[in-house]
């Protein structure tokens, strides 16, 4: 696994590092307005990109890990996930096509039409079947791949604030490339077999991922939803600094989410077959991560200036206090996910899992209102914050009443 993930870390480095090279030339020619709707009209569209998901990330890995070296289960798990985000996708499209006819407060602008062609990117990419039979490298390759030749297009095809559109496409593009080329590779090395369609089960698939999808669009409420509540509460400009801030926090994220991409499925394999190295893979991620975390936060909090400027033009100068703000989010994030998705979720809790961000997620969106009326972009970064914060304490609230706490990090049998 080692192996695997020193691999992936590097290939997966290259897939958040390389975006963050048209940070400075973007920002500065699509101006802080311009900016501000490429940012919320990506944020828009990641709530369709999460319905087309549907946890399946999460539950189709599991499932495929658990039965990785039997060909014709995982062709069947294949399938009944492919066509189960076909449907969700088209269903998207059509909300979608619905959303851009009404206008409403122009949040929904025609901006978004440039963006479909992510929806369509996330059905054909499967990261969850690589995920389960633990070959990430080879989609992250591709990744990496498609998105260097992509960065020459935004320095041709973008001169100014008028072509945001043409951003987006050429943002939203790349998923869709690599999708077909992974497709193209699980055919020609022959990893599914055929399959009769009557063993197909959508609705079971779409059942059993239900809970993850219902979490993770609660989770979705105080973190993606924050860029569309500024910009009702506040002001376009606003959006933007707080676009610039979360970009360079989410490229922080992304680099650990890797790690999780790898461990995610091992851990799900050897609970079931050897449940001391499962809970020895937990104990040393949620510490490593932690001290890793605290570090960054250090860094960002002593040269956030230097950090900004470095990506971003004199005018998003303010974005340095926003991304302090969001920093500590970094380390609540990425241990509540060990928490919920390697110890919560894995021994069965999926009740538990699924109602838990949705009590955070409804104390986040009047709260983002209020403070980002009052405080524009910090105001929502601190609105997250709190949120995460919560989630983190009854997260490990209930771990604790459910006695995996100690089950997991203190009894020494398990040591």
């Amino acid at each position: 696994m080692f192996k695997s993930m020193i691999s992936l870390l590097f290939v997966q480095g290259s897939n958040y590092l390389i975006p963050l090279l048209t940070l400075p030339y973007l920002s500065r020619v699509l101006g802080v307005e311009g900016f501000g709707k490429y940012g919320l009209t990506l944020s828009t569209i990641q709530y369709f990109v999460l319905l087309i998901d549907f946890g399946f990330n999460l539950s189709a890995t599991k499932k495929i890990a658990e039965v990785q070296d039997d060909k014709n289960k995982v062709s069947i798990i294949f399938y009944e996930t492919l066509i189960s985000k076909i449907i969700l996708c088209i269903v998207s499209i059509v909300f979608i096509s619905i959303l851009i006819h009404i206008r409403f407060d122009n949040i929904f602008s025609s901006n978004l039409n440039y963006s479909l062609i992510m929806l369509i990117g996330t059905v054909l990419l499967p990261m969850w079947f690589f995920q389960g039979i633990e070959k990430i490298p080879i989609i992250s390759t591709l990744m990496v791949v498609t998105k260097v030749l992509s960065l020459p297009l935004f320095f041709v095809f973008v001169k100014n604030s008028a072509d945001v559109g043409i951003a987006i496409l050429i943002q939203s593009s790349t998923i869709f490339f690599v999708g077909i080329l992974s497709l193209i590779y699980i055919y020609k090395k022959k990893l599914l077999c055929n399959i009769k369609y009557s063993s197909l089960s959508i609705y079971k698939s779409l059942h059993e991922a239900s809970p993850i999808f219902l979490a993770s669009f609660a989770i979705s409420l105080y973190t993606m939803s924050t860029t569309i509540i500024i910009s009702l509460s506040s002001n376009i400009v606003e959006v933007g600094l707080f676009s610039a801030a979360d970009r360079l926090k989410g490229a922080v994220l992304g680099v650990f989410l890797i790690m999780g991409n790898v461990i995610y499925p091992r851990v799900n394999k050897l609970l079931a077959k050897n449940i001391n190295e499962a809970y020895k893979i937990i104990r040393m991620t949620f510490v490593i991560q932690g001290v890793l975390s605290v570090g960054i936060i250090l860094f960002i909090f002593y040269f956030n200036k230097e950090i900004v400027s470095l990506f971003y033009s004199e005018e998003y100068k303010n974005a340095g206090i926003i991304l302090v703000v969001l920093s500590f989010s970094i380390l609540l994030v990425l241990e509540s996910t060990v928490l919920g998705n390697y110890i919560l979720l894995p021994h069965g809790y999926k009740k538990e899992y699924t109602i838990l961000p949705m009590i955070t997620a409804f104390i986040h969106i009047p709260l983002c209102v209020w403070l980002s009326n009052e405080y524009g972009a910090i105001g929502g970064a601190i609105s997250i914050v709190i949120v995460e914060t919560l989630s983190f304490i009854i997260l490990l609230f209930v771990i604790i009443k459910k006695g995996l706490l100690q089950k997991v990090f203190l009894r020494g049998k398990y040591a």
